[in-house]
């Protein structure tokens, strides 16, 4: 069943909580599950919730997805075979893991008034990140980090779901091969049902598999 308004309230309502038991400090939740279990739809609509539960101006929560840290196509394109990059894309050797990591460890130990600290967004028209493009500020006391090795448990990953992050919510989603497939006929990256359906269980199936087998346990599985 997926995860209802109610859900979504309680969950907001529970990161304000524990936000407000360690005041000066960043509460950091990590959020994982497979391509199509809705972690991405998931994390900003409880970034929203919290942001409206506050009544303030100003957003206490942030929602950083971890696409930004895929390689660019200029990089895949120098690899031994590039052919193989840009057909894996989206696999874990694919992404700057390491810049992934020590972004998350600045988050985590800055604070400090008036701080303010760059993140990536992936421009899905162009096929790129894009530099600094959300920005991470002193108010925001609660951060939800959204993507597929946020839990991984194997380098350069693994300090994040370790030490880094307060807690990790899985996703446990439901008709994700049928979300993947409606998700790349939106896009355009497939011209046909078949095409999506086959880039589904291809190289998404395989990155998820990855996601799933290679993970820390989490605090939290989220039904969807």
């Amino acid at each position: 069943m997926p995860v209802d308004n109610s859900t979504v309230a309680e969950l907001a309502e529970y990161l304000l909580q524990k936000a407000s038991e360690a005041p000066g400090k960043r509460f950091v939740v990590a959020v994982s599950g497979v391509a199509g279990s809705g972690k991405t739809y998931i994390s900003e609509r409880i970034g929203n919730a919290v942001n409206r539960l506050t009544k303030s101006k100003e957003e206490v929560c942030v929602v950083l997805p971890m696409d930004g840290f895929h390689l660019t196509k200029a990089q895949l394109a120098a690899m031994d075979d590039p052919a193989a990059a840009f057909a894996r894309r989206g696999a874990p050797w694919t992404f700057d893991g390491l810049r992934f990591v020590a972004t998350v460890r600045q988050i985590c130990q800055d604070r400090a008034a008036g701080s303010s600290i760059g993140w990536p967004s992936f421009d899905h028209a162009a096929g790129d990140p894009v530099e600094d493009a959300i920005e991470v500020v002193d108010r925001h006391r609660i951060v939800i980090i959204e993507g597929l090795y946020a839990h991984a448990n194997e380098e350069p990953w693994e300090p994040v779901g370790s030490k880094l992050a307060d807690e990790l919510w899985w996703i446990c989603g439901t008709d994700c091969q049928e979300r993947l497939v409606q998700r790349h006929l939106a896009a355009g990256l497939a011209a046909t049902r078949d095409e999506a359906t086959q880039r589904a269980i291809g190289n998404d199936s395989a990155n998820g598999e990855y996601a799933e087998t290679h993970r820390h346990s989490p605090t939290r599985c989220i039904y969807n």
